[in-house]
């Protein structure tokens, strides 16, 4: 059985509503590190085999709290990055919708393949999650993990784990600075906390 605190990073000041934001490398705000602070304190109970982090700094410096009292280094799995959405990084829907009307329109009708210009498409996201969570799943099979990544990567890591397919998606939401707990064995996940800092 692998074990999995599946962890979202520490706020940015780009996490508002309604903007496009993945690939851009924020850095964590001031509320960010006190939820990390919080996070760090929560996981120094917890036993565990290996950190895993996203190579953006959010998650790297998340991780790097989660670590700090564990000897543990922190193996980065470049798979684990948030959505790239290209021109549209940064900026509020209705911003996007009035600059780039066409694409707008294309992705609302075609969400899963509709790829903004020098950023990935929903499907090309969700398969190198997936290939990311499957490194993870085969090289730290039987050990407890700390996964540290983004809010949309750790949707599709859960759909896919419970099988939901990419529709699954949209049906979580996870907190900054939170751990959801996971096992995992012969395939069949179980979730034995979601949004937690206890």
């Amino acid at each position: 059985m692998i074990t999995i605190y599946l962890i979202r990073h520490g706020e940015t000041d780009f996490n508002k509503p309604g903007i496009y934001f993945g690939n851009t490398d924020a850095d964590l705000n001031g509320l960010g590190i006190k939820q990390c602070k919080i996070l760090a304190k929560a996981m120094d109970r917890i036993k565990l085999d290996a950190i895993i982090s996203s190579p953006l700094k959010r998650c790297y410096k998340t991780a790097g709290y989660v670590a700090s009292k564990k000897d543990l280094p922190i193996d980065v799995i470049d798979e684990l990055r948030e959505m790239n959405f290209g021109i549209w990084e940064g900026q509020h829907y209705d911003e996007v919708a009035r600059l780039y009307p066409e694409e707008w329109k294309q992705s609302n009708e075609d969400w899963r393949n509709t790829s903004p210009t020098k950023g990935e498409s929903f499907r090309q996201f969700y398969d190198r999650v997936l290939e990311g969570l499957d490194k993870t799943l085969k090289h730290y099979s039987d050990k407890k993990v700390a996964v540290i990544t983004h809010g949309g990567c750790m949707r599709v890591i859960v759909s896919a784990l419970l099988n939901l397919k990419q529709d699954g998606f949209w049906n979580f939401y996870f907190e900054h600075g939170k751990y959801s707990l996971l096992e995992i064995e012969e395939g069949h996940c179980t979730i034995k906390k979601i949004n937690s800092i206890e």
